[in-house]
């Protein structure tokens, strides 16, 4: 049973260490390709329009589904 314990404890501790940060980023080496900076404008960011068509009252209310009519059931046999 100790020995058990032991391993557990010592995969415990590896599994630790492993994760630990060892303060140094990886380095990428130079693939010999450059990237020259795009000198384009940058794509322009979409507008939300949920936000402002669900904030303007008398939009939502003329773009609104009307509610449809349930008819109640009938008796008899069917």
């Amino acid at each position: 049973m100790n020995r058990l314990r032991g391993v557990m404890f010592a995969c415990f501790v590896l599994m630790l260490v492993s994760c630990q940060n060892t303060g140094t980023e990886p380095v990428l080496a130079p693939t010999g390709e450059t990237v020259a900076p795009s000198s384009e404008t940058p794509e322009p960011v979409a507008e939300n329009y949920c936000l402002s068509c669900h904030t303007d009252k008398e939009e939502l209310i003329e773009t609104a589904k009307p509610e449809e009519v349930v008819e109640a059931e009938s008796s008899g046999t069917g």
